[in-house]
């Protein structure tokens, strides 16, 4: 058996090279500043990598021929798990001063956080983008539990209207409330961050800063929200067959 260490398993003398600041060292300041700038937004990106991980999971268990719905539950429970923990994790942001923020900003030009291919993909999965593969903003998770619905003889309003005897289903779309309750906290907490960080200067990447983070705000799922409204409007919900 060879004698795999803490170190070389983690392959932590790769992962700590890669946080290298533009700054100089000698600027201790500005150099520590950048630092944690990056560290922060590169354990973001190691975080998302576990969402997006979690989240194909879900996808291919709720639409497996089986469709293992309570394992898909799991995995978007875990998957929003990880969304609270970057919703504190960008908010420790906070202690980035201005000052210190403004004078290494400008060192990595156009690059912007609008750029991360891990969040556009994330956003495509919860059904807060368009793509080219779709017509509309809908999820494919929650395109995989209103089939589940369907094939099981019911909707989304009898399952919150009978729930919590609705079993796999009403489990697999709270799950799916807890994603999207997550992700608006870490958006929400974003935009008071970057707005904290530089007013209403312009974004890195051209874009309106803190403006065009707020217009991007969005509820994921909104068919699952419609249904528990419908709990307190009964006038929305269908009447049952």
């Amino acid at each position: 058996m060879t004698g795999v260490t803490y170190s070389g398993y983690l392959r932590l003398g790769e992962l700590l090279a890669t946080v290298r600041p533009m700054t100089r060292a000698g600027n201790r300041r500005v150099y520590a500043a950048e630092h944690f700038f990056i560290v922060a937004h590169q354990t973001t990106e190691l975080w998302l990598k576990q969402v997006l991980l979690d989240v194909d999971c879900a996808l291919g268990a709720a639409s497996a021929p089986d469709r293992d719905l309570e394992q898909a539950a799991l995995g978007v429970q875990r998957a929003a798990a990880v969304m609270r923990l970057l919703t504190e994790h960008v908010g420790v942001l906070r202690r980035l001063a201005p000052r210190d923020f403004a004078d290494f900003r400008g060192g990595f030009g156009q690059a912007s956080g609008a750029d991360s291919e891990q969040f556009a993909r994330l956003r495509l999965l919860l059904g807060a983008e368009v793509s080219e593969e779709r017509e509309g903003p809908e999820s494919p998770l929650y395109t995989e539990l209103a089939a589940a619905a369907a094939e099981w003889g019911t909707s989304l309003d009898t399952v919150y209207r009978r729930a919590p005897h609705s079993g796999a289903l009403y489990r697999l779309a709270e799950s799916l409330v807890e994603l999207s309750q997550a992700y608006w906290a870490w958006q929400v907490t974003h935009v008071e961050v970057v707005s904290g960080a530089i007013g209403r200067a312009r974004g890195t990447g051209g874009t309106s800063g803190v403006d065009y983070l707020a217009d991007r705000l969005t509820t994921p799922f909104p068919e699952i929200w419609r249904a528990r409204r419908c709990l307190h409007e009964p006038t929305l919900v269908p009447e049952l067959g």
